[in-house]
């Protein structure tokens, strides 16, 4: 074995609580006393008081600035021209894309990022890339970054209350990184921290299979309960620790790169991006010809907690036309996309036949 390639393994520091955006400010003045935050409507509107309140009392000067809805390159320049030159810290307060945004600004000014995550929908608060659409919510790529999240605040009372829709589309894009990271460590060097990753991928698949329905049921009732707590500490940490420590060993496969092909069609852009990946886990197993047994017991899990199986259950209400199934295929196949990972040729005769077949389950 000749050595390790780079690895960042997790944040500097992660702390899951329950209320813990009331010592938001304790945590954030270890750092530094000037923060940019960016941030979305609803997400700002489920803790901005609270976060605002413990900046004041502990005497954080904060600008907050919310974004237009993309992670796009053209919004991570806007907001470069916004941040005063005495920022300190660049904090994302959201989901995903919030995070993807602000954690792109940070590395752009060459900034600590600060992560507070209202919901458990992605691995973003803690992944050390970003995931980049055009302005209008095409895919384009995900530059990948040499530095990690400062500090993670995960307040699961604020978690808890968020619409449980969230919750299902995390699940989903953690449940990939078992599908996907063996891909793609498939002939790459099985060093430990490869092999770290892939039980990192394990364990957070036997969790969400454990824990799952009885967090969803909890997160109905916006309970911030055992089973929440550890679904989202899944969810947000050690997916997001599957890619630090296995890098490009255990990155994506097929299923995001069936995600980054369904957003060129417009309807599924009210989709959430774990929605999108769930879809992407049924094609690659059909890509992979797994046992039908396989494919079922997954499916009946998605029903169990409420994730699409099916293209209408993404908005697409129609049959898709020959060329818009040769433009999702043609996007999932871009080198810039994550196909490339699966350990055998994919065409694109071979994804159309496979979302076929998906719709005929």
């Amino acid at each position: 074995m000749d050595g390790v390639h780079f690895v960042l393994g997790s944040p500097n520091a992660y702390i899951q609580e329950a209320g813990i955006m009331r010592k938001a400010g304790e945590w954030i003045a270890k750092y530094g006393k000037s923060v940019f935050i960016v941030t979305g409507t609803n997400s700002w509107n489920s803790c901005g008081h609270q976060l605002t309140e413990s900046l004041d009392e502990t005497g954080i000067h904060y600008d907050v600035h919310t974004y237009r809805g993309e992670c796009s390159y053209e919004e991570v320049s806007q907001l470069k021209n916004l941040t005063p030159t005495e920022t300190e810290l660049i904090c994302g307060v959201g989901g995903g894309k919030v995070m993807d945004t602000a954690k792109a600004l940070a590395n752009e000014l060459n900034k600590p990022f600060v992560a507070i995550p209202t919901l458990a929908a992605t691995c973003a608060a803690v992944a050390n890339l970003s995931i980049m659409y055009t302005e209008e919510g095409v895919y384009i790529n995900f530059p990948v970054f040499v530095r990690g999240t400062l500090l993670c605040l995960v307040d699961t009372e604020v978690i808890a209350k968020a619409p449980v829709r969230f919750l299902a589309a995390g699940i989903a894009d953690t449940l990939a990184k078992w599908i996907e990271a063996p891909m793609s460590a498939s002939g790459k060097k099985q060093n430990l921290a490869t092999l770290g990753g892939l039980q990192m991928a394990k364990l957070c698949y036997d969790t969400l299979i454990e824990y799952s329905e009885q967090a969803v049921k909890d997160a109905e009732r916006g309970i911030s309960s055992e089973a929440l707590q550890r679904v989202i500490d899944a969810n947000l940490l050690f997916s997001g620790m599957v890619g630090g420590l296995g890098e490009d060993n255990c990155r994506s496969a097929a299923a995001h790169a069936i995600h980054n092909g369904l957003t060129v069609i417009p309807e599924t852009h009210k989709a959430y991006h774990g929605e999108k990946v769930a879809y992407g886990i049924l094609v690659q197993l059909v890509l992979e010809d797994r046992p039908q047994e396989e494919i079922k017991e997954l499916c009946d899990f998605y029903r169990l907690i409420g994730l699409p199986l099916k293209l209408n259950q993404l908005g697409i209400n129609r049959e898709l036309s020959q060329e818009e199934l040769n433009e999702i295929s043609r996007i999932s196949l871009l080198p810039e996309s994550t196909m490339g990972n699966m350990n055998f040729p994919i065409t694109s005769e071979m994804i159309i036949r496979a979302i076929k077949i998906v719709e005929g389950l």
